[in-house]
C-alpha cells in the first residue's frame, strides 16, 4: 500500500497531520483480503528466516571441527588419502549391514565410516535405502544375518559358507602379501617358504586364503592370527624375526602412520597370491539385486574408481 499525504489549505500542522492518518487508516481497512494476506505473508518470511539462517550457521560451526580434523589426520598419515566422509543418506527404508571391526583405511569404526561403508552406501542409495553400519567380528555378522537380524554383512569371499544367502557381485580385490624386512634377507616365493617361519596374519586368514594356506598354518607351529592390524604391522617393525601377512593397503596404511613417528625400515613386499575377490551378502535378493545395481552404476559413472584410489 502506498502512503498518501494529503495537504490540506488553510489547516495548521497538527490538523494536517490528523487527516492524513484519517486518510491512511480509512485506505487500511478498505484494502483488499488479498493485500493484508501479503502482508501476513510478509510477515511470515521475516519470522522464519532468522531460523534459516540459525540453522545454516549450526551446520557451518558442527561440520568445521570435524573437516579440520580430517585436515589434521591427512597430515597424519602422512599422504594416505583421508577417509572422505560418508554423504547424507537417502529418505528410505533403513537397512542393518555389518561390517568388519578393524581394517583402517575400509572400516573406519571410531568415525563410523570408511572405504567399505561409502562404497555399500553409494550403491544401496541408488535404489532409495539407507544404511546403518554395524560393526563387529565377521564369523558373527553372518550369524546375525542368518537370524535376521542383520539384513547384510561382508566382506565375504569365494570360500565362505553363504548358503541360504544371497551373493552380491564381486565389489573390490583385497591384494594379500608377505611383507618381510629387507635386513632379514629372506627369499619367499612361494607359499611352502612360510612353512619355517614365524608368520603374524590378519585374522581369519585361514578363511579367507584358502584350503592351502589353511594347510600351511596348521602345519606351522609358529603360526598366529591377530585381529588389531595396527598392532599386526607395529609388532613386525618391532619384532624382527617374523613376516606378515596383510592386505597391502591395509599394510600402507599403517606404515605410514609409523613412519610419521619415526618407525620403521626399508620391507619387501612378496606378492606370492593372487588378488582375491570380495563379496557382501544378503539375507533378501531384493536388496542383493539393488546392491548390484547401484555398485554397475557407480562403476559406469567413475565414481567407483575414485572411491577407491
Amino acid at each position: 500500500l502506498a502512503l498518501v499525504c494529503v495537504l490540506v489549505p488553510g489547516v495548521p500542522g497538527a490538523r494536517a497531520a490528523r487527516a492524513a492518518e484519517a486518510t491512511v487508516r480509512q485506505a487500511l481497512e478498505s484494502a483488499p483480503d488479498t493485500a493484508r494476506q501479503h502482508a501476513t505473508s510478509q510477515d511470515a518470511v521475516s519470522q522464519d528466516a532468522p531460523r534459516q539462517d540459525t540453522a545454516s550457521q549450526n551446520a557451518v560451526s558442527q561440520d568445521a571441527p570435524r573437516q579440520d580434523t580430517a585436515s589434521q589426520n591427512a597430515v597424519d598419515e602422512a599422504e594416505i588419502p583421508a577417509v572422505e566422509p560418508a554423504a547424507p543418506p537417502p529418505d528410505g527404508p533403513e537397512l542393518r549391514i555389518g561390517f568388519s571391526t578393524s581394517s583402517l583405511p575400509y572400516v573406519d569404526i571410531v568415525n563410523k565410516n570408511g572405504l567399505e561403508p561409502r562404497l555399500v552406501a553409494a550403491a544401496l542409495s541408488r535404489s532409495g535405502y539407507r544404511v546403518l553400519p554395524v560393526f563387529l567380528p565377521h564369523a558373527r555378522a553372518l550369524e546375525l544375518v542368518r537370524k535376521g537380524s542383520l539384513d547384510g554383512c561382508g566382506p565375504v569371499g569365494r570360500h565362505a559358507d553363504v548358503v541360504g544367502l544371497a551373493l552380491g557381485d564381486m565389489y573390490l580385490q583385497y591384494r594379500n602379501v608377505v611383507v618381510s624386512l629387507v635386513a632379514a634377507g629372506l627369499d619367499i616365493n612361494t607359499l611352502a617358504d612360510l612353512r619355517g617361519l614365524p608368520v603374524a596374519a590378519f585374522h581369519n586368514a585361514r578363511v579367507f586364503m584358502g584350503p592351502d594356506f589353511a594347510a600351511m598354518a596348521a602345519a606351522n607351529p609358529r603360526y598366529e592370527e591377530q585381529v588389531d592390524q595396527r598392532a599386526q604391522v607395529e609388532a613386525f617393525f618391532h619384532r624382527r624375526d617374523r613376516v606378515i601377512v596383510v592386505d597391502e593397503r591395509i599394510f600402507a596404511f599403517h606404515r605410514a602412520r609409523l613412519a610419521a613417528r619415526g618407525v620403521g625400515e626399508p620391507v619387501r613386499i612378496h606378492r606370492i597370491f593372487p588378488a582375491q575377490d570380495r563379496f557382501f551378502v544378503f539375507r533378501d535378493p531384493v536388496v542383493r539385486d539393488a546392491f548390484d545395481a547401484g555398485l554397475r552404476q557407480l562403476q559406469e559413472s567413475g565414481e567407483y574408481r575414485h572411491m577407491v584410489r
